[in-house]
Parts: structure tokens; sequence; C-alpha cells
């Protein structure tokens, strides 16, 4: 386990260094009122690399543990981490033909069925709640969605 731990964060050691270094094409400083748009990344990435460098001492100073039982997937745990990989591709695939409240309502209905034990009328209700509510929100925040084929939803 501690092997992994390790590979993990030292790709967030790696991930804190590059937003450091996209940091530094932002100017640090800003107008009278704040500081400017790299300011906050810059520090964000450095916080980022101080935390994950304290956790990889900490592996490395207590005592390697085995791997837990069914920390990897089995067959049918891969099965269902390819259900989802291919649910949200086909939802990005699809986003601007359907809209995103038609998209975003066939997402939920297949993954709810797929991995969840809920009865149908829960999980329409659910998926028609996150599909068009979620619509309704981002339209309250003047965000723009994809509207689809249709052009009201």
């Amino acid at each position: 386990m501690s092997k992994v731990n390790t590979i993990v964060w030292g790709l967030l050691v790696a991930f804190g260094a590059f937003i450091v270094y996209e940091s530094l094409g932002h100017s640090y400083y800003g107008s009278d009122f704040g500081p400017g748009p790299g300011f906050f990344s810059f520090w964000l990435g450095i916080l980022l690399m101080a935390l994950s460098l304290v956790q990889i001492i900490l592996i490395w100073r207590r005592p390697a543990e085995p791997l837990p039982a069914g920390f990897i997937p089995d067959r049918e745990g891969v099965k269902r981490i390819l259900s989802i990989l291919l649910a949200l591709a086909a939802s990005l695939a699809l986003m601007n033909t359907l809209g995103f409240s038609l998209t975003i309502l066939g997402f939920c209905i297949f993954l709810l069925r797929r991995l969840g034990h809920q009865p149908w009328w829960l999980t329409l209700v659910l998926s028609v709640v996150a599909g068009f509510g979620t619509f309704y929100l981002f339209g309250l925040l003047q965000v723009t969605l994809p509207k689809g084929f249709l052009g009201f939803i």
C-alpha cells in the first residue's frame, strides 16, 4: 500500500508543480483592489506540493501495509467502471445534439439503473430533477448550457 500511496502523492506533487508553472504565465500582482490571476494558482500549487511531500514523508516513516482486500476491482467492478466511462463519453458526444437536460436525464437513468438498486419511479424522479432542475438552476445563474435540437430544454 505504501508504494501506491507514494505514487499517488508523487503525482500530486507533479500536478502542483504544473499548477505553479502555469501560474507563472499570469500576472502575480493585480490592481489596487487585489492580487492578479497568478496569485491564487501559484500558492495553491505550492500548498499542494508541500502537503503532498508531507504525506510522502509520513508514508516512508511508517511500516508498509499490505493492500486491503478488494483494492483491485474484480470482473464486476471493472464492468461498472467501464460503464461509467462509456456513459460519460456518450454524454459528451450527445450533449450538443440532445441538449443538457435530455443528456443528463439519460445519463442519470442509465447509471442509476446500472449501478443502483432503487425502484423505477425513484430513478425517474431523481433523473428528471437532475436533468431539468440543474438546467433551471444554471439558467438562474445565467450560465448558458446546450439546448439541443428541441431548442427549449
